[in-house]
């Protein structure tokens, strides 16, 4: 008998791993016969009233990601569903669909409302006193609406650890231990100190690009930086002002931080920043390519030394696999989340604190040991027959099976 089962998701109007992860998840419900229907929620919105409330449009810019994320939980509680057997809530807030028999595929909450609030306070991004209060509105709002989910699946034991400690889940949680998103090479390369250190991400906070751009002027080794993204050119300034002597790339992250957000660098700071640039004629050993395609992409992962992945509690840390599948040493930081995991229980690569010092001084240790290196490289190798995706789909069915039964 054909199941019916809805996929719900915001559409952000970008396609990135996450989609790219639940399509090819998707494909295993298809193959087995299962009716699979999208159900998109509009991502980001112009302001509009909520739930007839007019003042919430004529309030919106005090806080546009609160009430933009109100604006998605209505139209998520409005949709009709009766017709599915199941339904497949992705990311925030569609958990909170009215159905009484969903399979949570989770890996994160609205996460500046949830473990990266304070962060983001830190960060300048918003007002204090604004914020807490929209992060207990938004919390209050998960709460009394996200009784569907019968059945978690989470994206790794970070993720799960979320469901746990800030919605106090019973429902029962498995977990998805997703393989690399992109095809592994044919022959793995070997590994040589002769590569750059490589960073692989978007250029969007909390993904501290900066840590890897401070480090990188300290140890002096080459490094290659991919990723497009909203603090490109904030990052390419910061860049230019640790070579030019103006900050200590030891420095605190939040002054790094400072200088590498857009919301806290004004347009007098940039043009000064350009100016500062076509003035030097120093030569970094910062590479930022910004956006490049798959090829080169893979290209960078087969030259690289080392693979530094910095960012603040990731939720599973597929630039770490994707790393490993090419046989490179992987540097991530201890607040890392789902990245620690991964690096810890393979033993291919470092966990060290978030500062630029300790990610420079890890850099070095691998590079000056050349049997280190070639251990990590073997462990890291290791990895694709570890997480593969039929590993991870036997997880998905077995998920939805259990959900429905």
């Amino acid at each position: 008998m054909t199941r019916r089962i809805a996929v719900v998701k915001p559409d952000h109007g970008v396609a990135g791993g996450f989609e790219y992860l639940l399509n090819r998840l998707l494909t295993a419900l298809t193959d087995i016969g299962d009716e699979i229907t999208a159900v998109p929620i509009p991502g980001r919105q112009l302001p509009r009233p909520i739930w007839g409330q007019h003042d919430a449009a004529s309030r919106w810019f005090e806080h546009p990601d609160f009430f933009n994320y109100l604006a998605m939980v209505h139209d998520t509680r409005r949709l009709d569903l009766a017709e599915f057997d199941l339904v497949i809530s992705t990311q925030p807030p569609s958990y909170l669909a009215p159905h009484d028999r969903m399979l949570g595929l989770f890996y994160h909450q609205a996460r500046i409302f949830y473990e990266l609030s304070e962060a983001y306070i830190d960060g300048g991004f918003v007002d204090r006193a604004l914020h807490e209060a929209a992060a207990e509105k938004v919390r209050a709002v998960d709460d009394a609406h996200r009784g569907g989910v019968v059945r978690w699946l989470a994206g790794s034991t970070e993720c799960a650890t979320r469901l746990r400690d800030t919605w106090s889940v019973e429902a029962p949680i498995d977990i998805l231990d997703a393989p690399p998103l992109s095809d592994p090479p044919e022959v793995v390369p070997t590994w040589s100190a002769g590569g750059p250190v490589l960073c692989v991400g978007r250029q969007e906070w909390p993904k501290r690009a900066e840590l890897v751009v401070a480090a990188a002027h300290l140890h002096q080794h080459p490094t290659t930086i991919i990723g497009d993204g909203g603090r490109l050119r904030s990052l390419r300034a910061l860049d230019q002002r640790l070579e030019q002597g103006e900050l200590d790339p030891r420095g605190r992250l939040g002054e790094l931080d400072a200088i590498a957000s857009p919301k806290r660098t004004p347009a007098a700071e940039a043009a000064a920043a350009l100016k500062r640039v076509r003035r030097s004629t120093s030569v970094s050993p910062v590479t930022i390519a910004g956006h490049v395609d798959d090829a080169t992409r893979n290209q960078a992962y087969a030259d690289a030394s080392v693979v530094v992945a910095p960012a603040l509690r990731e939720d599973y840390g597929l630039t770490a696999l994707e790393a490993m599948v090419w046989g490179k040493p992987v540097i991530v930081c201890r607040d890392g989340g789902g990245l620690v995991e991964i690096v810890e229980s393979t033993g291919a690569g470092l966990v060290v604190e978030p500062t630029a010092s300790a990610i420079a001084d890890a850099v070095q240790r691998i590079l000056d040991d050349p049997v280190f290196a070639a251990e990590l490289h073997d462990r890291a190798c290791a990895v694709r027959s570890s997480h593969t995706w039929t590993r991870a789909n036997t997880q998905l069915l077995d998920a939805v099976d259990a959900a429905l039964s």
